[in-house]
């Protein structure tokens, strides 16, 4: 069932366009017509299966494109765009007697260990049940080349780099590659042992155009204490706590990644002091490739910042995540108590690509006030320019957007108070790209949230979007892009929730929810300001509309699809649920 269900889950993807699909737009400027329902485009059931933790049913159906409203095309998923899975990589052991050839380098042999002592290229074939040493000068430079070989050790790292300038290793074209950590799950610290099952005292590249397998049961999969590349090959890790840790950075350049860990956080860096450069160390930076997160924990911990951006040749990264009991491999003892999908001490920088996060704890995360080794503070910002942004956050009830509970129907061992789908401690900017939230307890959450751009289309079960107290005076400042909100029309909640001000000088703003004074399509503690673009509550909202803003009382707020054409655009989108009225602010005309 795992590997069915996990390819169902990895579908969140086009689940989420779904989502995204409750609005089509019609553009009737220049004699020009481009109409699209996603929901016509991109059709998709997810359930939870309550016995294993897993979505499972999922079925798709995908027309070539769905336009939106700030006139980008969603491409449909297609097989050349489906992501990386537990399955896609595997590797035969090898057999035969294990040989290492080297014709620059040096190195010696006492049993089953053999230690390299130089600078220069070794190429290792066959099976061994032992260790490759490295212990060379802090200024050699070595490279291991994997042409087909599986190495286990049961007593310490089977590739450990006690010493030398940097180690690469090569996964070779056509070949199947494993290393095997059997260790017994650490239980105390012991200086003399590696960390991993590939462990590194220096900066340390994984790459080639083979595939390499590796399984740490003693701690962590692949652990340096510098900096960690990853690029081209297809490379797999099992840990019993990290999968892959760079002390000072983690960078996958490209290949596909598939990083599992059954008892921990998957993807991890740890350091915060300065570089050469004087930057600050400690980033997560996924520049391209496939990239799949099965984690205990938190998927991605970034002691710094996390940066999701194209490579230098323009690809973009496609990023899938499942932490807590949504990944099949969470051990049902692990001691940790965070779930995030990504959770940064800095900033966290979406610009470029994919990421889908199916997260029991925030989906995105940014601490602020973090100490750092280089007497900096943690900024508590999430920027998010470009790229598409999937999420379906667990929350304690039963969504009202079409959303889905949490593991076990919501009852779980694991704990969460408040899940948010995004999550800055400080400033939440959106000035570009695609963010679907199927389902959160809060979808966009902050002190400051500025929307300038992009299209943002979420579900919640408490608040849509909350402008929390913290640094500044709490405020949601809309001046582009396209926000839809809903939350249910019953209860406790508020479509836009900020306990200062609320200001919108343009974009469009579609705001469901309840019809109190204080559980409302729009909220606030302070001033709610309309000065320019379009704001439609479905529900109670109390608006200051500027004097070149007119006031709409229109019919969009039954349950069903509906259709309001804005300054000679047409949307549509679609209520589950019945509101109890409709008010338009707008400085263009609406009807």
């Amino acid at each position: 069932m795992r590997r069915k269900e996990y390819i169902a889950i990895l579908m969140t993807t086009a689940m989420i366009a779904g989502l995204s699909g409750c609005t089509s737009v019609k553009s009737t400027h220049k004699n020009t017509e481009s109409t699209t329902t996603a929901s016509e485009s991109t059709r998709v059931t997810l359930s939870v299966n309550s016995t294993t933790n897993k979505a499972s049913d999922t079925t798709i159906s995908n027309d070539s494109s769905s336009t939106t409203s700030s006139g980008s095309s969603n491409t449909a998923i297609t097989s050349s765009d489906t992501p990386v899975t537990d399955t896609s990589i595997t590797a035969t052991e090898a057999t035969g007697a294990f040989t290492i050839t080297t014709t620059d380098g040096s190195y010696t042999q006492s049993g089953s260990t053999y230690k390299i002592t130089k600078a220069g290229t070794y190429t290792l074939k066959g099976s061994l049940e032992g260790q490759i040493l490295i212990e060379a000068s802090d200024a050699d430079e070595v490279v291991l080349e994997l042409a087909g070989v599986t190495i286990k050790n049961s007593s310490d790292s089977v590739i450990k780099a006690v010493s030398c300038g940097s180690l690469e290793i090569s996964a070779k074209s056509d070949t199947e590659n494993i290393i095997e950590d059997n260790r017994s799950n650490k239980t105390t610290d012991n200086d003399s042992l590696g960390e991993g099952a590939i462990y590194a005292k220096c900066d340390l590249k994984i790459k080639g155009t083979g595939t390499l397998v590796v399984t740490g049961t003693y701690n962590n999969g692949i652990h340096t204490t510098k900096d960690l590349t990853v690029q081209k090959l297809s490379l797999k890790v099992t840990a019993y706590n990290n999968a892959l840790k760079g002390n000072d950075s983690v960078t996958v350049k490209s290949g596909d990644v598939v990083a599992i860990s059954t008892n921990g956080d998957d993807i991890k860096t740890e350091n915060t002091d300065a570089n050469k450069n004087g930057e600050t160390r400690g980033d997560v930076n996924i520049l391209s490739g496939n990239v799949t997160v099965y984690a205990a924990g938190d998927g991605i911990s970034a002691a710094h910042n996390y940066n999701m951006t194209t490579d230098s040749d323009g690809n973009s990264p496609k990023v899938i995540i499942y932490t807590g009991t949504y990944s099949g491999y969470s051990a049902s003892n692990a001691s940790v108590t965070s779930y995030k999908g990504v959770k940064v001490g800095n900033e966290l920088n979406i610009s470029a690509g994919d990421i889908t996060i199916q997260s029991y704890d925030d989906a995105l995360h940014a601490d602020y006030g973090t100490k750092f080794d280089t007497g900096e503070t943690g900024l508590g910002t999430i920027n998010i320019t470009g790229g598409t942004v999937n999420v379906a956050v667990y929350s304690p009830a039963t969504t009202t957007g079409g959303g889905n509970k949490g593991p076990r129907g919501g009852m779980s061992v694991q704990t969460v108070s408040g899940a948010d789908a995004i999550h800055a401690d400080y400033i939440l900017n959106i000035s570009g790209g695609t963010i679907n939230i199927d389902s959160a307890y809060e979808g966009l959450e902050a002190n400051v949230i500025n929307i300038s751009g992009g299209r943002t289309v979420l579900s919640a079960n408490d608040d849509g979007i909350n402008a929390t107290k913290g640094v500044k005076t709490p405020a949601v400042n809309i001046s582009g892009g396209y926000l839809e909100v809903t939350v249910s029309p019953n209860g406790d909640t508020d479509g836009i929730d900020s306990n200062g001000t609320y200001t919108q000088t343009g974009g469009v703003v579609i705001a469901k929810g309840p019809s109190q004074s204080m559980a409302a399509a729009l909220d606030t503690d302070g001033t709610a300001s309309v000065t320019g673009g379009t704001l439609i509550c479905l529900g109670y909202a109390n608006v200051k509309a500027g004097s070149s803003v007119k006031t709409y009382s229109l019919s969009l707020h039954s349950a069903g699809s509906h259709t309001v054409t804005i300054d000679g655009t047409q949307y549509t989108f679609s209520n589950a649920s019945a509101y109890s009225k409709t008010t338009v602010y707008s400085s263009v005309t609406v009807q």
